[in-house]
């Protein structure tokens, strides 16, 4: 019936250019329905990656951590033994600063790779391995731009000496995703000072604001404007905003890691929950976006976890150790 109707089709055209494009619109339609069920097809495509994974790759707020932000330290050290015996490497990657994360990790601190303020720190067995700190300038014209406001948007400075604050800046969302004691150690680590001023930090690592989520968009936008690209603001979940060298990220610190131990972009398996994890994801073999995820994060995983409220990482990681054998 089908061919039939095909040739009384084009027994009606004389043009030869109708014809030409009708079977280049058919070709089209082939090529696109291989992409629909090559896209169906995806769990097919992250068994196959399975085998080859060498590198884990996680978030911490959000993500790895629970909805108070705390560790299963037991849970994570039975983790860590089963990839330690496949030769397979725990990274965590984080928008955080190293002394949070050592306080969290406790003794298992040196047996994970720390990518810390958005990549522009890495530790390695404990050690500070490599660091990016911002322009002098682009330091100097933040500074000028969020004066006045340190104080109301929670304004921090992150460098190489620490984290800096105007004096009189109190934290308001800290307590959804942190414990009243990681609080007060927050504000005993935080360095209070009159003045942000650009000789104190060592050299910039990130700058960060705690907006809230209704004001989250437009801040975004009118810092990105602000720079024309240079730096790059991003969401960090829970009305927080991180704004970062251009072209350091997550990603970043990640390929840094991929040249040192000679490792493909192929062989990670990444977590993540926010709009700082998207470059991660996008770079990893098999990511995986958790349920309580932004939308951007997403958009870019190849499958979804668990929210982290239900261990969601841990999750993943034993049944997929688990299968591995």
């Amino acid at each position: 019936m089908s061919k039939k109707i095909h040739f009384k089709f084009f027994g009606s055209i004389k043009n030869p250019l109708l014809i030409f494009w009708y079977y280049v619109s058919c070709y089209l339609c082939s090529i696109i329905k291989e992409i629909i069920l090559g896209f169906k097809m995806h769990p097919l495509k992250e068994k196959r990656l399975d085998c080859m994974i060498k590198l884990i790759a996680t978030d911490m707020d959000g993500t790895l951590l629970d909805q108070r932000g705390q560790l299963d330290l037991l849970r994570l050290e039975r983790i860590l033994d089963q990839l330690d015996q496949r030769d397979i490497r725990f990274v965590i990657a984080t928008g955080n600063e190293i002394h949070r994360m050592r306080e969290l990790l406790g003794h298992l601190a040196s047996r994970v790779v720390l990518v810390v303020a958005n990549g522009a720190r890495i530790f390695e067995n404990n050690k500070l391995i490599q660091a990016q700190t911002w322009d002098d300038a682009m330091v100097d014209k933040a500074l000028v731009h969020f004066k006045g406001r340190e104080c109301r948007d929670q304004f921090v400075v992150t460098g190489m000496n620490g984290g800096f604050v105007k004096e009189g800046t109190v934290f308001t969302e800290l307590d959804k995703f942190m414990t009243p004691e990681m609080i007060e150690r927050l504000y005993q680590r935080m360095n209070f000072v009159q003045d942000l001023q650009s000789d104190l930090f060592g050299g910039v690592l990130k700058m960060s604001m705690v907006v809230g989520e209704e004001r989250s968009s437009s801040v975004l936008q009118e810092i990105n404007d602000l720079f024309n690209g240079r730096v790059r603001a991003v969401s960090s979940g829970y009305g927080c905003i991180d704004i970062l060298q251009a072209g350091i990220h997550k990603a970043w610190g990640l390929e840094e890691l991929l040249k040192h131990w000679n490792l493909k972009s192929e062989q990670i398996m990444a977590f993540g929950d926010s709009e700082n994890d998207v470059e991660m994801l996008e770079l990893a073999g098999i990511a995986y976006a958790m349920e309580n995820a932004d939308d951007e994060a997403k958009a870019v995983a190849t499958a979804l976890a668990p929210a982290n409220s239900q261990g969601g990482v841990y999750q993943v990681l034993e049944n997929w150790l688990e299968k591995e054998g």
